[in-house]
């Protein structure tokens, strides 16, 4: 059984948004994994899991 993807969510401490990194994609983004999609600052990391009842106000880095 599986629960869907797995995130790894952040906020910038830069420009405020939050944003999530699917922990799949680690590969793909290598060093960048865990930037702001936005300013490009390192996220502070917040939680990770399936998704949480929080999820929406995350924004999706893809």
């Amino acid at each position: 059984m599986t629960w869907g993807p797995s995130f790894m969510y952040y906020h910038c401490p830069e420009c405020g948004i939050k944003f999530k990194y699917a922990i799949d994609m680690i590969p793909e983004f290598g060093d960048d994994y865990g930037k702001c999609p936005r300013c490009g600052a390192m996220g502070v990391y917040e939680k990770d899991g399936a998704r949480t009842p929080d999820d929406a106000d995350y924004e999706e880095v893809e």
